[in-house]
């Protein structure tokens, strides 16, 4: 979950900052392994 946490907040502060897309944020849970049909934010 720290490798999850760190990327997920990890530019929040930033001033460009701006939200993710669904596909960024898919992006984002499978490059720390989240892969399984749980962590798939589409069907």
């Amino acid at each position: 979950m720290w490798t999850l946490s760190q990327a997920w907040y990890g530019d929040r502060l930033e001033r460009s900052f701006s939200g993710r897309t669904l596909e960024e944020t898919q992006r984002l849970l499978d490059d720390v392994g989240l892969t399984t049909p749980f962590w798939q934010l589409r069907p």
